[in-house]
């Protein structure tokens, strides 16, 4: 449909959340995570209402994750990984508390065998990848029309409205 500034989301509508809206707030990214910041505030005083995916709270809490490995145990981002499977009692130190608030602010929408089946029809038609068609199935089958996100690979999907950061 039309790709729009994520400032422009109207009040009252209903919206899918991709990850990295979520991530440039808690990451508090100079670039982005201005917009992001307001947009979760209207997420969270109900003026919109936003929906996400499990898929999408996993990368969140793996990228919040990672994002404080880097900061606080000075690990080179592609190491994370093997850091994290050698050190694994190093995720008691982590606060995970705003990241759970954050994602309790967003009603989660399940994953069933129906919304797997369409994620592949949508991943061979648009060319998306795993994690993206699965969302786009989840937005489809809530018949959901917007979307907020940073990701330029929803750009090309029919029937969508993209409100991007």
């Amino acid at each position: 449909m039309a790709i729009k500034p994520l400032l422009d989301v109207p009040d009252g509508s209903s919206v899918f959340v991709d990850t990295n809206i979520l991530i440039y707030h808690l990451l508090e990214d100079e670039l982005y995570g201005i917009a992001c910041r307001y947009f979760l505030k209207r997420v969270e005083t109900g003026s919109v209402i936003a929906f996400t995916s499990p898929t999408v709270a996993s990368e969140t809490l793996f990228i919040y994750l990672r994002g404080w490995v880097v900061q606080n145990k000075n690990v080179a981002p592609k190491r994370v990984l093997s850091y994290l499977k050698r050190h694994r009692s190093v995720i008691e130190e982590v606060d995970f508390q705003k990241t759970l608030a954050l994602l309790g602010l967003l009603r989660q929408l399940p994953l069933n065998q129906e919304v797997m089946q369409a994620s592949y029809d949508l991943m061979t038609r648009y060319q998306l990848l795993p994690a993206d068609s699965i969302q786009a199935a989840l937005i489809r089958r809530r018949h959901l029309t917007s979307l907020v996100t940073r990701d330029g690979d929803f750009d090309h999907v029919g029937g969508l409205d993209v409100y991007k950061s």
